[in-house]
């Protein structure tokens, strides 16, 4: 709604035919309700796509460690994330209304 892309490098490997023409979305990975889980991206590819439910990440994320894990897919721990994380180039306005719907998820 705001007039800006937020677009991604990264991500779980595509041809271009697996995801939507190649364009992911957190639901993508972690499912409509953001309760992630295994399942199969694509004909190879087997994703463990975390739990990004607020209730779920609260103990282990706060804001700033939120938009490290999107932006630059750093764990709470320093570590890096899996390559099959996106990294996201989205402003703080957006990550705000991302952790809002998060909340939401029951």
């Amino acid at each position: 709604e705001r007039g800006t892309a937020i677009t991604y490098t990264g991500g779980p490997a595509s041809s271009g035919w697996m995801m939507g023409s190649g364009q992911l979305a957190c639901a993508s990975c972690h499912g409509t309700d953001g309760r992630g889980g295994v399942h199969r991206m694509g004909m190879n590819q087997v994703m463990d796509a975390k739990d990004i439910r607020w209730s779920a990440l609260q103990g282990e994320f706060d804001l700033e460690k939120f938009r490290l894990a999107v932006v630059k897919g750093q764990d709470p721990d320093g570590t890096q994330l899996k390559s099959d994380m996106p990294r996201w180039t989205i402003n703080d306005d957006d990550l705000a209304d991302v952790i809002v719907y998060l909340k939401t998820l029951p």
